[in-house]
């Protein structure tokens, strides 16, 4: 069977036609490309108020925390005061910073962010079970909106049982003063059917320490993996200001998940340190004394720590026959800063031999003790220097006689 030409040109040009794409006239193609204009931001809501839960189940004396989240849509940041504007009588409610935790009462939003806060609520120990409604106020600094958000709580006859995560310490109180390093054990659980992976973080006052560890490491962790049903033991090492007032102090360290959150409150009570200082206000140690007679040393005792010094008394550890008074004798309070002046008599005894002698002077308390060494230098009184003067002159002319005598002969 023959093929004409004519034929087969026709179907080259069919089959190039079918394999080339369809051709899109430039109005068709203006169209499909068009974009939507920007809307802009005076358009655009300021803000952006999203609580976490807006029904909630909850116990007489119970605390309460959920996220809410501000959301800026806008280029420019924006200001927003927050408030709590009804509240159930007896309740307490307030927005706070995630960590550290801290009362806030307004928030600046970056443009285009935005930041999560927590509404913690706190019921009365004594409240009737029934319906109640916390209500929330949200205004951006222009005025530009005002966002009313209502929060239902339903109370319960009893606490209600959380599970998720629980965090307890079998001693949540420790005493000590500021040298020592506080260690607390912490269990943090997981109650969930799942896995979850924990932040961790602790509240202090300013100038202290913390350290967040697992049990018998010495890695310093700020979140912790923990299985379903599953607990794991936390050392939590807590290090006071060394010039620390004296006095009870708080401690609360949070472990929070998603919606979840615990926390353990510890306290920690400084008893202050004890530091006892002693010197002279020339800082020199030494001092000078005349066999027989009675010499003056005057010395400072000083409380460098944080807690007050009782029953000072002073010992001396002295030469054979010297003899070592103080006035006063003794120091029943010294209160941190204070610093009082002691005068140490000092009588070397009649026959000393001139020279330098050392004088240990200890300064002692219930709880702490100081020592200091002074170099005394014992000289012989004028008239012992004389009649010395006068026996070795009578010596020498002794032998000049002799020397003399034996010389004639």
């Amino acid at each position: 069977m023959r093929i004409s030409k004519a034929y087969l040109f026709w179907l080259l040009l069919a089959t190039l036609m079918a394999a080339s794409p369809p051709l899109v006239s430039a109005h068709d193609s203006s169209e499909g490309t068009t974009a939507r204009p920007e809307v802009p931001d005076e358009q655009k809501e300021p803000f952006e108020l999203i609580m976490a839960y807006t029904n909630i189940t909850v116990g007489p004396g119970q605390d309460f925390e959920m996220d809410a989240e501000i959301v800026n849509p806008r280029k420019a940041a924006v200001r927003v005061a927050l408030n709590t504007t009804s509240l159930p009588e007896g309740w307490t409610a307030a927005f706070h910073s995630r960590y550290p935790s801290f009362p806030v009462g307004g928030i600046m939003v970056q443009g285009g962010k935005s930041t999560t806060l927590e509404l913690k609520v706190k019921l009365p120990d004594r409240v009737e079970p029934g319906d109640y409604e916390v209500s929330v106020t949200a205004t951006d600094s222009k005025g530009e909106k005002t966002e009313n958000t209502k929060v239902a709580f339903r109370v319960s006859a009893k606490k209600v049982d959380t599970g998720g995560l629980k965090m307890e310490s079998q001693y949540p109180v420790l005493s000590g003063n500021t040298s020592q390093t506080f260690k607390f054990s912490i269990d943090l659980k997981n109650e969930t059917d799942n896995p979850v992976t924990t932040a961790l973080a602790a509240q202090a006052p300013p100038g202290w320490v913390i350290k967040i560890k697992p049990q018998f490491e010495e890695t310093q962790i700020s979140s912790i993996a923990l299985k379903k049903d599953s607990s794991e033991t936390l050392s939590v090492e807590i290090q006071p200001p060394l010039l620390g007032d004296p006095g009870d102090y708080p401690i609360v360290v949070k472990a929070r998940s998603g919606g979840l959150s615990t926390q353990a409150d510890l306290k920690i009570s400084l008893s202050g340190t004890q530091k006892l200082n002693m010197g002279t206000a020339t800082g020199r140690l030494n001092a000078s004394a005349t066999a027989g007679e009675q010499a003056q040393v005057d010395f400072l005792v000083a409380n460098a720590g944080t807690a007050p010094l009782t029953n000072l008394a002073f010992i001396s550890s002295k030469p054979d026959q010297w003899e070592v008074n103080f006035r006063p004798d003794k120091i029943d309070s010294l209160n941190p800063g204070e610093v009082r002046e002691v005068k140490m008599e000092i009588t070397a005894p009649d026959r000393a031999v001139a020279g330098d002698y050392m004088l240990n002077v200890t300064t002692n308390s219930p709880d702490v003790s100081k020592s200091i060494d002074f170099r005394v230098t014992v000289s012989t009184p004028t008239i012992w220097g004389w009649i010395g003067a006068f026996i070795v002159a009578l010596v020498v002319l002794g032998l000049a006689a002799v020397f003399i005598r034996l010389g004639r002969r």
